[in-house]
């Protein structure tokens, strides 16, 4: 599990990265490319041989960790 969960978060530096070179873009892009991230990091931690329970419960929690290190990196910075 904690392979896949440094997958995870290396696919939401990616999705990160992406989303700031996509700064122009409508909302709805936005929300489907962030609806595509999760399926992808869905996918991942089923093709490491984790339960779909257990692979969405390890997507949700990157998700959550991502956002409030996020959160966090820009309050600090501003």
């Amino acid at each position: 599990m904690y392979i896949v969960f440094l997958l995870q978060m290396i696919i939401w530096s990616l999705f990160s990265f992406i989303e700031w070179r996509s700064a122009h873009d409508h909302f709805i892009f936005k929300a489907l490319l962030f609806g595509i991230f999760i399926y992808i990091a869905f996918l991942l931690a089923l093709r490491l041989h984790l339960t779909k329970k257990r692979a969405c419960w390890t997507t949700l929690l990157t998700i959550a960790i991502y956002f409030v290190c996020r959160k966090l990196f820009w309050s600090y910075l501003l």
